[in-house]
């Protein structure tokens, strides 16, 4: 039986042992129960995990997407907040990300670099790419539902377990973000989105590649229209 009145953090993660200590102590104040999803890492993430007595899971090895869905559907309480290991999340905002699912206002709150700023955007080509593929896809969203999003990709979000598991997520790669935004509006749940300020990565390296923006403008296209 899912818990109502707590909130699970889950951090999925793949080789950012060097910080995710640091990491679980940053969240761990604002959650009944903090749960890692590992992708299968090389290095000593899951000793760390032992030793910080947090729940841990390995994923199917198919993706970002994959240990998202896997830690909703872990998750013992209902309000589930989505928080990075890379370093680039800003855990003192966790508490805006719950109050709105809380006071019934929101099944999904939604972290927008848009409004809030980002120290991870590189100003050369690759960079400035990314940010104005991102922009697309907010304006496709946009178009198809009437909203007035700014940022569908940021990957700090919280959302309601029970309203989760009826959206139907598919996603294994790093189009969950995406997805969830789509079909929680196709389903009619309600979405907020807040300004949240994204850190520089604090270690290890990005998994998103450039590359993957073709992906994401198809796949939302289909999910969009579908």
């Amino acid at each position: 039986m899912v818990k109502k009145n707590g909130v699970t953090v889950v951090i999925p993660t793949k080789n950012e042992g060097e910080g995710l200590a640091q990491i679980l102590n940053q969240v761990r104040p604002y959650a009944d129960e903090v749960m890692v999803i590992d992708g299968h890492s090389t290095d000593n993430t899951r000793s760390i995990c032992e030793k910080q007595r947090v729940a841990y899971s390995l994923d199917h090895g198919k993706g970002r997407g994959d240990g998202v869905r896997l830690g909703i559907e872990k998750a013992q309480y209902d309000v589930v907040v989505l928080f990075d290991a890379d370093g680039s999340h800003e855990s003192r905002d966790i508490p805006r990300f719950i109050a709105p699912i809380k006071s019934g206002k929101a099944d999904m709150v939604i972290g927008s670099r848009r409004l809030g700023g980002s120290y991870d955007l590189n100003m050369d080509f690759a960079g400035i790419l990314r940010s104005g593929g991102s922009d697309f896809l907010a304006y496709l969203v946009n178009k198809r539902f009437g909203t007035k999003l700014s940022d569908v990709l940021y990957s700090f979000r919280s959302v309601r377990k029970s309203s989760a598991l009826k959206m139907g997520l598919t996603a294994n790669d790093f189009g969950i973000e995406q997805e969830m935004v789509v079909k929680c509006l196709k389903k009619g749940f309600s979405l907020v989105e807040i300004p949240s300020r994204e850190k520089a990565r604090g270690w290890g390296q990005s998994k998103l590649k450039t590359v993957m923006g073709v992906k994401f403008i198809f796949n939302l296209i289909k999910e969009l229209y579908s």
